[in-house]
């Protein structure tokens, strides 16, 4: 039982950590950088804004989210269709430089965090934690390489 919990415990941070740390860190790079979304089809409400900026952070969880399974499995075609997928959706915005340039940074930041979230669970995972990717990987049937 307390093996359970302390997998579960150490995948929850994950999680968190994937999801809103995520968006702060970008959130924060961003405002660093002074890159401010400039899309074509923004709303011009304070309203609009702040609906766009909630389906963005979704969108960037749900990201981070799919791209750190990709690397929990080692699938990195998992990763090249998320961004791919993501260069399509905006692909007519990014002919305006600023708007590509926060399009850039956020994305790259994002797969940046991505990275880091998992490869710090897998070490954990690996070395103090439960082998929770081998058990992962067995039930999804695919070989650990």
């Amino acid at each position: 039982m307390i093996e359970i919990l302390h997998g579960a415990a150490y995948s929850l941070v994950a999680l968190v950590l994937l999801s809103w740390g995520g968006n702060l860190a970008c959130r924060w790079l961003l405002r660093l950088t002074g890159l401010k979304p400039v899309a074509a089809d923004a709303p011009a409400t304070p309203e609009g804004e702040a609906d766009t900026a909630r389906a963005g952070r979704v969108i960037g969880s749900l990201e981070r989210l799919i791209m750190a399974g990709g690397v929990l499995i080692q699938r990195w075609e998992i990763l090249a269709a998320v961004i791919a997928l993501k260069s399509v959706s905006r692909f007519k915005e990014l002919n305006d430089k600023t708007f590509a340039e926060y399009f850039l940074v956020g994305s790259l930041c994002s797969l940046f965090w991505t990275i880091l979230v998992a490869v710090a669970w897998l070490g954990y995972d690996a070395t103090l934690g439960v082998g929770l990717r081998a058990k992962l990987l067995i039930l999804l049937g695919i070989s650990a390489g």
